[in-house]
């Protein structure tokens, strides 16, 4: 499959983050049709593969997969290393809550930039009958309508702190109290094996015993 480039090359340097994704090219609309069985099987095989962070549907939505199914909970444990304080653990959140945010809104915007286009795309075929590359730019654009709508049900359950998408920032919160109760077991296990010896007496006891 071609793939087209979802943003202008001079936006790159400002979306380098997103730039990087694989997605559908501009094919030559006068010269190039679209072989569709072969199409079909390349989906299928793509359909079989695990979904990781290495992008495994090849087109923007991989994204916010990859972040929704980040476990947070090392930086989380490692930050309460750092500073056991509930308030720092707020900040640290918050940080990576609208940091996934801002990805959703960029990757939103750049399926409003595909659908757009594929939109232009298709008025041409229309006016000049290539119906086979009509045919799947309908297919392109029914794929960019259903990521839509799993991006926006994403977005409400990340909000929500509900379902798979809670991972992130509950991962990362079970971090960091981890690093807070191992703090105070060390805390503990030190104050148990101080030597009798080495304990010093109220004031009143010392006076006592001059």
């Amino acid at each position: 499959m071609n793939i087209f480039s979802f943003l202008n090359k001079k936006n790159e340097s400002a979306n380098a983050a997103i730039t990087m994704l694989p997605v559908l090219e501009k094919e030559n609309l006068t010269t190039e049709s679209v072989n569709v069985a072969e199409e079909s099987a390349k989906n299928e095989a793509s359909e079989k593969k695990p979904l990781t962070v290495s992008y495994a549907t090849g087109w923007p939505i991989d994204v916010i997969y990859g972040y929704l199914h980040k476990n947070y909970e090392e930086k989380g444990f490692n930050d309460a290393m750092v500073k056991n304080d509930l308030a720092f653990r707020d900040m640290n959140m918050s940080l990576i809550r609208n940091k996934i945010l801002m990805v959703f809104r960029e990757i939103n915007l750049n399926y409003d930039v595909m659908k757009k286009d594929i939109e232009t795309r298709m008025d041409t075929c229309t006016a000049a009958g290539l119906l086979t590359t009509l045919s799947e730019l309908e297919k392109q654009m029914a794929i960019i309508s259903m990521h839509k709508e799993e991006l926006e049900r994403l977005e409400s359950d990340f909000r929500n702190n509900a379902n798979e998408a809670s991972v992130p920032l509950q991962s990362y919160n079970g971090g960091f109290l981890r690093g807070i109760a191992t703090i105070t077991m060390a805390t503990s296990s030190r104050s148990a094996v101080i030597p009798q010896s080495m304990v010093v007496p109220p004031l009143s006891k010392q006076r006592e015993t001059a």
